[in-house]
């Protein structure tokens, strides 16, 4: 997927001007209904925030479901995260190599700063109890 950009002018009366192959590359003709959709950070204030729109003959809720349709997910077995030994909550990290996609189970204690996993020994809070707390988010369970 690409964006392309084309640069265009007002005409004396404010009005913009959209090339009709463009448009017609869209599905549209004359006389179609379209809609222009831009970002607000205002809900009182319907104002253009980022001085840009996107015109679509369906809506945004439609291409953006377009969009979306196009993610392709990657799902894991329980049954190969089982093999390997990696718990089905845990996370997961890919390595790309020539010829091969590598999974393993990230080391979540790896991702903390030395300083603070070197506090967590220091309090004598168990790496498994810390690798927990990482993995629900932040809090023990008995905490929620």
């Amino acid at each position: 997927m690409r964006i392309i950009e084309i640069e265009s002018t007002l005409d004396k009366q404010g009005k913009l001007t959209i090339p009709a192959h463009l448009l017609g590359e869209m599905g549209l003709v004359s006389g179609d209904t379209v809609r222009l959709a831009y970002i607000s950070k205002s809900s009182d204030l319907p104002r253009n925030t980022y001085s840009e729109f996107i015109l679509t003959p369906n809506g945004i809720v439609t291409a953006l479901s377009e969009v979306e349709s196009d993610v392709r997910e990657f799902g894991i077995p329980n049954e190969l995260l089982e093999a390997a030994n990696i718990p089905f909550n845990s996370d997961i990290e890919i390595v790309c190599a020539d010829g091969a996609i590598i999974i393993t189970g990230a080391n979540l204690l790896e991702t903390i700063p030395d300083e603070l996993y070197q506090m967590f020994v220091k309090l004598d809070i168990s790496p498994e109890t810390v690798r927990t707390v990482l993995m629900s988010g932040g809090v023990l369970d008995e905490q929620r």
